[in-house]
């Protein structure tokens, strides 16, 4: 995963984001854009930094250039060039993920039923492959959050597939999540047995456990509050001091586009539980609960310190 398609960015290209977003927000005027000129050109590592800055931008929204004038064509031109650029690096998930079989879009959650009896809750911005054979009962998970109750059938196994993790159900009830460079399963009921694909390490969970594949190694499983963590299916999320940066990643699903927490932000806290069935009124609820400025874009949205 590439530096600037994660929540956090460095303190340089956070500042050259900054001034992006004032520049397209509609209320720069012509000095605005000469001063983003000089900061860029007063060192190399501004320079470099705005280029990071300006590639995000044309990756995640309307291309980069001063809107004077053009009408409503012009902008929906600018906004055609950035969402190319999106999708053609994969900026909303990987490229495999928006020819799957099964696909939720942001804010949607469904239940499917598959043709052996089990069923998949997917949540909002998921998207897998289904692959039933005579010998083995098989997900590829793309993006996203499932929960799978498994039909019992001893002649086919049931495996989920994410990232280099692979889930194998024993006679159970699972989550799996997959997002940026982390894959995890949580067992609901019974027992799955965890593999890492690349160095062959395995691990069986019980009820109430789960594991992960982060920094490029299978972790050791750990208790957690099944309730909470699940709270999704029920259509809420649920927050326990987590940080901002982990709040964006949960909240992105609902919102649609890319959250991107800069600078102290990251570092805030917030607990509570919030629906998601109002995907504005999330993000109307963080900066309620805690010191931040949320700024909505096209398939991009800003929260940044109020102290800045």
């Amino acid at each position: 995963m590439t530096d600037d398609a994660k929540n956090t960015l460095d303190a340089l290209t956070e500042a050259a984001l900054e001034r992006i977003v004032h520049l397209h927000s509609g209320a720069a005027v012509a000095q605005d854009w000469e001063a983003y000129e000089d900061w860029k050109a007063s060192s190399a590592e501004r320079r470099a930094a705005a280029e990071r800055a300006e590639l995000l931008w044309a990756r995640l929204g309307p291309a980069l250039k001063p809107r004077r004038g053009g009408g409503t064509v012009a902008i929906f031109a600018a906004l055609a060039i950035g969402l190319g650029g999106a999708f053609a690096v994969g900026a909303f998930g990987p490229p495999r993920a928006f020819f799957a079989d099964e696909r939720t879009s942001a804010g949607e959650r469904r239940t499917i039923s598959l043709a052996d009896g089990s069923t998949v809750e997917a949540d909002a911005s998921t998207s897998f492959d289904v692959d039933l054979t005579p010998g083995e009962r098989r997900l590829k998970l793309y993006s996203g959050r499932i929960h799978v109750a498994v039909s019992p059938d001893a002649a086919r196994p049931f495996v989920v597939a994410a990232g280099d993790l692979e889930a194998r159900a024993l006679g159970t009830a699972f989550e799996v999540e997959h997002a940026y460079d982390v894959t995890s399963v949580l067992v609901t009921e019974r027992r799955v047995r965890a593999s890492d694909v690349r160095t062959g390490d395995q691990a069986e969970l019980g009820e109430g456990e789960e594991t992960e594949i982060r920094n490029g190694g299978l972790l050791a499983p750990r208790a957690v509050d099944v309730r909470a963590a699940t709270a999704w299916r029920r259509g809420l999320l649920v927050f326990d001091d987590q940080p901002l940066d982990q709040v964006a990643h949960e909240v992105s699903r609902y919102v649609g586009g890319r959250i991107i927490v800069l600078g102290d932000a990251g570092r805030l806290r917030l607990t509570g539980a919030f629906p998601t069935n109002d995907a504005p009124a999330l993000l109307d609820a963080i900066a309620a609960a805690l010191p931040v400025h949320v700024t909505r874009l096209p398939f991009l949205t800003i929260v940044r310190s109020a102290a800045q």
